[in-house]
């Protein structure tokens, strides 16, 4: 009958089956990733267990083979890794680690690690892993070729006489854990066995495997646990962030000869929690500091801010019902490093742990976030909603979380840091560095859309997160605020803006680029916010008294209120810069006059009006606009062409130049307010080339009478139409130097000359040398004080005078009456008198003299 049944069952029965176990394992290590992810595995395990401290071992040792439990075991006893908890298993653990791919954690929506694979990866290390902990010491062979056919492992107890034995006199087995337990326990092995019957703590051992085997023929030699090792270092700081319960991780590594040197050690101290969100809130949420501190080669401390975010049950409906579905928690953690500005492309996401470091897990936010997320089998990604699986749960959840949790989570670390800052707990600085930069993220369009609803939230609540410029620490709406405008404005000059703004008291915020961005993208009235510009900045600037603000702000204030060519709204700002280093205001007053000089027309042609000038070391820009505002004619400011330099060097010569109005001038170089030495020549030289006649200049002393000295004063003579000047030589004779003596003497002025000391019309006002020009000279003389003047002349000079002028074939009516005039002739007497005295005779008759008689006769010219 039984074997009718049997039978009848064999062709009637149908249903899935479970695959063996092997072949369970080998499809976790094709999904599931070797490397560090292993480690992270087993310190999630440590955490739910509210273990504290754990340590990893590579130990290159290998053991005896002689005292085993079976002699299968004798390959197991070379190097291995280790994995140290200082807390104990429990019931539920010894259970649940049997339960492959059922894990007792899975409706416990505190605990971290709730996948049954995660354990299960350490089979990328090893075929026979082993577990010490609380009463039991048990080895697992999934492949049961080790205690026996179909037992996939054995387990010693602690408080079994016949395991005691064992486990005390099978030294080869178990000095492997000896030898642990004393390293991470200092503790003695025979007494934890016989008399404390408990570890306090847990020792995973993993020998490597060195052969292929059915579960995997993946070869694990001490090159490839460094590179583990190595994998899990590259995220060692991020591996504490989060975790509830484990605070120390270390990385120990034990040579053949039994040394032990530590790798790495890092170390989490949270802070007492600082911060609370208040009762009213929609969210349960705290804020505290993380201190993460590495010892490897070098020791690195960095300082955390860590904000907890949890919804509140009822406030958003799918989502507490998929917390009750999946067992999550509808949590959002936000960790920032203070203190240093690290590249936001590297923050990735977490969950509990750092999921692994590619492109996908990486928010370009500054924050790291970790969140109770939906993950793929392989635990590598977060799931999101794409086209192939928009009702899975988990990627819904996903999604739930970053739409309604996050931002509220983003908010309360926002106005948290606010308030540490306002207390000196945090630098200002690191409140704008919080804030995402939407400009780096627009190519990730998920994390880019959360942002938008980080900043959405923000601003809807009207929050106070910005500081203003003249105390950092308060803080202002962007309603409130006065933004500076971030484009080709130099540093220089958004400084001075600044200084300006906070002087007067207006709520000037200075913002980071990013911030400003986020802003502009973000904030739903961005056109009624309030920004300066040329325009707000003029306004300010007629409001307040710029006596206050330096020479150096005054011109960088300058140079921004002209950048938008609104040249009539500059009207009464004293911003006009001058050479002397004043200020004068923009109006058409003749005390606001501003020359602006060129190439063509350069200031040394006005140096007495050097201090009218604008000054020449002004900004390239800046002296473009006022080139380009004095041609426009709306204020005194002066674009100087030929006819403003014959103007104001006339207005503006020396006052002591001025108060001689006749006669020669002196022009001592060494006075500062007498003309440079270069001025002459390149006056000269300007009078060449835009005038062709002088009549202009007529009365100023330009022409010099004795040579260009710096250590001499010069005497200069005026240009004058009835000139006394007259050339010693030129192209059409010289001057012989009695004559020119003489000419001096009697108060012409006999002119050296030079090769730029040229000009075609310069002969009406300096006479070429030549007889007819010396009489032009005399005649031109005052008559009374050349007559006084030849009283003194001697006789060789009045002869060699006549000899000079009697080569005149005529005479003008003046120029005969003073030949008449001079006393050129000398009596018997031997005085000199004029013609016109009737006193000399001209010997004009034809009587003959004796040869003997000697007479002194007297001759005309």
């Amino acid at each position: 009958m039984t074997m009718l049944l049997s039978l009848v069952y064999s062709r009637t029965s149908f249903g899935a089956t479970a695959p063996p176990f092997i072949d369970y394992l080998q499809d976790i290590l094709r999904r599931y990733p070797d490397g560090g992810q292993i480690l992270k595995e087993l310190i999630q395990n440590a955490d739910d267990a509210k273990a504290t401290e754990v340590v990893f071992i590579h130990d290159e040792r290998s053991y005896g083979t002689e005292s085993l439990w079976t002699n299968e075991l004798g390959e197991y006893q070379g190097p291995a890794l280790y994995a140290y908890n200082n807390a104990a298993f429990t019931e539920d653990d010894w259970n649940g680690i049997q339960k492959a791919g059922r894990s007792v954690k899975r409706n416990d929506p505190n605990k971290v690690g709730r996948f049954g694979i995660g354990f299960n990866s350490v089979y990328h290390i090893t075929d026979v892993p082993s577990i010490f902990s609380s009463e039991y010491l048990a080895m697992m062979d999934p492949q049961e070729q080790t205690f026996g056919e179909r037992n996939g492992g054995f387990r010693w107890s602690l408080d079994d006489a016949e395991h005691q034995e064992a486990l005390t006199t099978m030294h080869d087995q178990f000095q492997p854990f000896r030898d642990i337990v004393s390293l991470v326990g200092a503790q003695e092995w025979s007494k934890v066995i016989m008399e404390d019957q408990h570890f306090d703590g847990t020792i995973f051992r993993f020998p490597l495997r060195n052969k292929a085997s059915n579960i995997s023929d993946n070869l694990y030699d001490s090159n490839k646990v460094v590179e583990l090792f190595d994998s899990f270092i590259a995220d060692a700081e991020l591996s504490l962030l989060f975790l509830k319960n484990v605070t120390s991780v270390s990385l120990k590594h034990v040579d053949v000869h039994g040394l032990v040197t530590t790798r790495l050690e890092v170390n989490s101290l949270p802070t007492d929690v600082i911060l609370e969100t208040e009762d009213e809130s929609i969210v349960e949420g705290s804020t505290r500091f993380k201190w993460i501190t590495l010892n490897s080669e070098d020791r690195k401390e960095t300082k955390w801010l860590v904000t907890t975010c949890t919804m509140k049950e009822g406030n958003v409906e799918h989502l507490d019902s998929l917390a009750k579905k999946l067992s999550f928690f509808p949590q959002v953690d936000l960790a920032f490093p203070c203190g240093e500005k690290r590249d936001c492309s590297e923050s990735r996401l977490s969950c509990f742990l750092p999921l692994p470091n590619n492109d996908s897990n990486k928010t370009g936010f500054p924050v790291y976030v970790n969140a109770c997320f939906g993950l793929t089998d392989n635990r590598r990604h977060i799931k999101w909603q794409e086209e192939d699986q928009k009702h899975d749960d988990h990627a819904v959840w996903n999604e739930l979380l970053m739409k309604e949790v996050l931002p509220q989570a983003y908010l309360t670390i926002i106005q948290d840091a606010i308030k540490l800052a306002k207390e000196s707990n945090l630098p200002v600085s690191s409140v704008y560095d919080l804030w995402p930069d939407i400009a780096q993220i627009k190519h990730k369009e998920k994390w880019h859309a959360v942002a938008l609803d980080v900043f959405h939230h923000l601003f809807r609540q009207n929050v106070a997160v910005l500081s203003l410029a003249k105390d950092e620490k308060e803080f202002i709406t962007p309603s409130e605020a006065v933004f500076l405008c971030h484009g080709p404005t130099s540093p220089d000059i958004l400084a001075a803006i600044k200084r300006t703004l906070v002087s007067c008291g207006e709520n000037l915020v200075t913002l980071p680029g990013s911030v400003a961005r986020s802003i502009k993208e973000a904030y739903p009235h961005y056109n009624t916010l309030k920004y300066v510009t040329p325009t707000f900045l003029r306004d300010i600037l007629r409001r307040i008294s710029v006596h206050i603000i330096s020479k150096d702000d005054k011109l960088c204030l300058l140079e921004y209120v002209l950048s938008d060519g609104k040249y009539r709204e500059l009207e009464d700002l004293q911003l006009l810069p001058l050479n002397d280093g004043s200020f004068r205001s923009f109006s058409n007053r003749e005390e606001d006059t501003a020359l602006i000089d060129s190439n063509e027309f350069p200031r040394v042609l006005l140096p007495c009006c050097k201090d009218l000038f604008i000054p020449d070391d002004l900004n390239p820009a800046c002296s473009a606009h006022l080139e380009e505002l004095a041609k426009k004619d709306f204020f005194k400011v002066i674009n100087i062409k030929a006819d403003h330099v014959a103007e104001y060097t006339r207005r503006y010569l020396p006052q002591d130049w001025k108060e001689m109005r006749t006669g020669l001038v002196t022009w001592d170089t060494s006075n500062s307010q007498h003309p440079p030495l270069d001025w002459l020549q390149e006056f000269w030289k300007f009078l060449n080339t835009h005038f062709k006649e002088l009549s202009s200049f007529t009365g100023m002393p330009l022409i010099p009478v004795s040579p260009l000295s710096v250590s001499q004063p010069v005497s200069l003579a005026r240009l004058g139409q009835n000139t006394t000047l007259i050339f010693q030589e030129s192209n059409q004779g010289n001057l012989p130097e009695q004559i020119a003596q003489l000419v001096n003497k009697v108060g012409g002025k006999v002119v050296k000359v030079n090769d730029w000391l040229t000009h075609k019309d310069l002969d009406l006002y300096v006479l070429f040398p030549s007889p007819r020009n010396v009489m032009k000279v005399l005649v031109n003389l005052d008559s009374q004080d050349l007559i006084r003047e030849f009283e003194t002349v001697p006789f060789k000079t009045r002869e060699q005078l006549k000899d000079y002028l009697s080569c005149l074939d005529s005479l003008s009516t003046n120029e005969n009456d003073l030949l008449s005039e001079l006393p050129l002739f000398q009596t018997m007497k031997g005085s000199y008198v004029a013609a016109q005295s009737k006193q000399a005779v001209r010997l004009i008759s034809g009587l003959t003299i004796p040869a003997d008689v000697q007479l002194r006769l007297m001759t005309d010219c």
